[in-house]
Formats: structure tokens, C-alpha cells, sequence
């Protein structure tokens, strides 16, 4: 094994490293510690003595970057790492579904238990740091204050209030899940606050609401935002303003102590390595056809989308429209997204299959001018159904997307025909 590619979580495990570094490298074994503590994400070893011996979950934080030109000597790409430790396993600060809505984690995902992985690549070293920074920052701010980023349309309704307070910026809503209660995070730029705190304490007063200011140096660029939080329940706003006012700063490193790698290498968290569960590479284009379908989109994070690789005649398109349009309401919320997203993959498919023969037609097609009323009744809706059923089975070959297609409409079908057998 590579030892470059080891990442020990003890401190027996560093000494091991540094002994096989000091032997590779010819560097004295004091020297070979601290090299071996770096690889394990501490400053030296000394930072990970202190830190071993406390009972912490270290987290681990990835974004992958490249830059499209380069001048000679400079990285074109990497992957940037960062450790952050927590007095609490991620999984239990954070739940798996909520990551992405938290302020600073926008664009992660939970890889594992022990890794937040940034989906899409950033353009530059610089702008990749810059995102786990702040990415540390909403991690120390949900470990310390037990909130919880606002996921559901409810808990959007019960805020949406708070969301139209003047020289607002950079918001973020939150949750307490103890008492039910939440709050809006609110980071707006110093000059901006300044501009508007005479308008801004009188609509807090009309509407009832109250504002903190913590002695926090904030998620979203500090220094430069000041935060402020705002709600209707004066216990929570003090609490969470006396808990942040304990929370130690994320400061911008020197020389950047943690992993910089290659663009290739996938980070296997020791979480993962333990567990011994193989990792996924990360999603990205593909390139050839599979099964008779041919790919479509995707970039470096996000999967390429599939289609059939026959093009459906442009005239069945035409008959397909209005019979999809027809059906765009009537249905449970499950089969109405289904039925919602099959329309869409359609209107994405007769671009891409027809665009050059019919420029100025191809784009109105599925989302023109309603060429055809939404269905009333249960009967209408399975007449549709089973028609644009028929046109779809004659236009595209057996293949998964046509038969996602299908599922689509088979589900609107079960639907129906079992609400028009229960009227009988």
C-alpha cells in the first residue's frame, strides 16, 4: 500500500506511520511524526496528542476543483480535504436528509458516516478551501445549538414571516427539535444592516418579533456579515445567542494544514476503511450507449440522464403533447409526479432527438399552447392513458427510459381503473 494513501485515527497509529516514513523519507522520526500527524489531518503531532485524547468524531470534508486554464507550473485540479472534529458522531449532529439545506453545507452529501462530500466541482484551489471553511463553520454552529436546518413546506410557512425583514441576506431557517420552535439566521452585509437598522427595528416591532446579535463571528463570510437572529420566542433567541458566543472561530489557515490530492483520488474515510465497505467513485457522464438507450447532461458529481436511442417519430410527438397535457391533474400526489416527470423527460427528449429538423417547432411541443383541456373524469383519464400508452409503446424501442415511461403511465392507469371498479 501507498503510505501516502494512509490516514491514521490514533495515536498509535501516527507512530507507526512516522516509523515507516522516517525509514522511506531519511528524516529523523520526531520530524516523521509531525509529517505522519498532518497526513492524519492535525496541525503536528503534538495537535493530535491533545486532540487524540479527548473523545471526538473526527469529520471529515472533501470538494474536488479544476481550473479550466492553467499557466505552466500551476495544479490544474485536486481535491482539497479538511478534518473537523465533533464531540458527537455526524449522524447524530446532522441527520443524512438534512445536510444539504444546512447553511454552509449547501452542495454536500453524506458519503459516510464520518465524510461530507461536495458533489459538484469548484473552479479553483482557492474557491474549494474557501468552501470547506465555511462548510467547518455550519458544522460548529449545528454542534453547538442542537438546531436543525428547516426541511418541510410547514415549518417554511411558520417563518415565511421573518424571511421579509428589511436588508435581509444570506438567511437561513432553523429549527429547535426540543421545543417545536424556529428561527431565521440572518447575515447581511455590515454596510447594508447599518443602512436599514432604523426600518429594520420597526418592522420587528409591528410584526412582534425580536432580533440577537450574538458574539459570533457568524457562517456566511465573517468579518464582512454580521449575524442576527430573529424570531418569537425570546427564550430560544437567548439561548442559542449565549450558546454562540462560546463557539470558537474558524480561522483561515496560514499554509492549509490539511490533504491536498489529486482530482482522482477518492477519499475513503477511516469510517469506511473500518466498516470495510468499498466506496463508490464519484457520479460523472457517460459516454456510450447501454441497452439501446444513449446518455444525455451530466457533468463532474451529476449522472448523465438516458433516453432511448431511436428518436420517436416527430409526428407521434405531436399526437403525444396534448394527451400529456390532458393529463397534467386528477391524480394522487405519487402518481402525478410520476406522471409530471415523464412529461418532462419527453419535452427533453423531442429537443434533443428533433431540434435540427424542426428548429422553430421542437421547443413548444410538451409546454406550448394547451392544445387540450385537462381531463374531468376518471373515464376520460384512462381513455388518455391507454392512448398515449399506445403511442409510446409504437414510437421508442423496448429500452429503461421508454419503460420508465410506461411505469408512469401503467401507474396512472392501476389508479383509475381501481377508483372507476369502486364507483361501480
Amino acid at each position: 500500500m501507498n503510505i501516502a494513501s494512509i490516514r491514521p485515527s490514533t495515536l498509535d497509529g501516527i507512530k507507526q506511520l512516522a516509523k515507516k516514513i522516517s525509514c522511506e523519507q531519511k528524516i529523523s522520526h520526531t520530524i516523521a511524526l509531525d509529517v505522519a500527524s498532518r497526513q492524519a489531518g492535525y496541525e503536528n503531532f503534538v495537535h493530535a496528542r491533545r486532540q487524540v485524547k479527548r473523545p471526538l468524531f473526527p469529520v471529515y470534508l472533501t470538494v474536488h476543483w479544476h481550473m479550466p486554464r492553467r499557466d505552466p507550473g500551476e495544479l490544474r485540479a485536486g481535491r482539497e480535504m479538511w478534518r473537523i472534529d465533533l464531540n458527537r458522531p455526524l449522524p447524530e449532529i446532522v441527520a443524512k436528509h438534512r445536510v444539504a439545506y444546512c447553511r454552509g453545507l449547501h452542495g454536500f452529501r453524506m458519503e459516510y458516516n464520518d465524510h461530507l462530500e461536495h458533489r459538484l466541482d469548484v473552479i479553483g484551489q482557492d474557491a474549494a478551501r474557501d468552501l470547506l471553511l465555511t462548510a467547518a463553520r455550519g458544522l460548529r454552529f449545528i454542534e453547538a445549538t442542537g438546531l436543525q436546518p428547516v426541511t418541510t413546506q410547514k415549518q417554511r410557512d411558520r417563518l415565511s414571516l421573518i424571511t421579509n425583514i428589511p436588508g435581509r441576506d444570506h438567511q437561513s431557517q432553523w429549527f429547535d427539535p426540543l421545543t417545536g420552535f424556529g428561527l431565521v439566521l440572518d447575515e447581511p452585509y455590515a454596510p447594508a444592516l447599518r443602512n436599514v437598522a432604523g426600518e429594520r427595528q420597526g418592522w420587528l416591532e409591528y410584526n412582534n418579533l425580536l432580533e440577537k446579535a450574538p458574539d459570533w463571528q457568524g457562517i456566511y463570510f465573517p468579518g464582512e456579515c454580521l449575524p442576527r437572529l430573529i424570531g418569537d420566542n425570546a427564550e430560544l433567541l437567548q439561548r442559542i445567542s449565549t450558546i454562540l458566543a462560546s463557539v470558537a472561530p474558524v480561522p483561515v489557515p496560514e499554509s492549509w494544514p490539511h490533504e491536498t490530492a489529486p482530482y482522482n483520488d477518492y477519499f475513503i474515510s477511516p469510517n469506511r476503511q473500518a466498516d470495510a465497505r468499498p466506496r463508490r467513485p464519484r457520479p460523472g457522464p457517460s459516454w456510450r450507449e447501454y441497452k439501446g438507450a444513449v446518455p444525455y447532461g451530466g457533468t463532474a458529481g451529476i449522472p448523465s440522464e438516458w433516453r432511448p436511442k431511436k428518436a420517436m417519430p416527430f409526428e407521434l410527438h405531436q399526437q403525444l403533447s396534448p394527451l400529456m397535457q390532458a393529463l397534467s391533474g386528477g391524480f394522487m400526489y405519487r402518481v402525478g409526479t410520476k406522471l409530471t416527470r415523464a412529461h418532462s423527460k419527453l419535452d427533453e427528449w423531442v429537443i434533443r432527438e428533433h431540434k435540427h429538423e424542426h428548429p422553430d417547432a421542437v421547443y413548444s411541443v410538451y409546454y406550448g399552447p394547451q392544445r387540450s383541456p385537462v381531463c374531468q373524469t376518471d373515464a376520460e383519464r384512462l381513455e388518455v392513458l391507454l392512448k398515449a400508452r399506445i403511442i409510446i409503446e409504437r414510437g421508442y424501442d423496448d429500452c429503461k427510459p421508454r419503460r420508465m415511461l410506461l411505469d408512469a403511465l401503467d401507474a396512472g392507469i392501476s389508479e383509475v381503473a381501481k377508483l372507476l371498479n369502486q364507483n361501480q
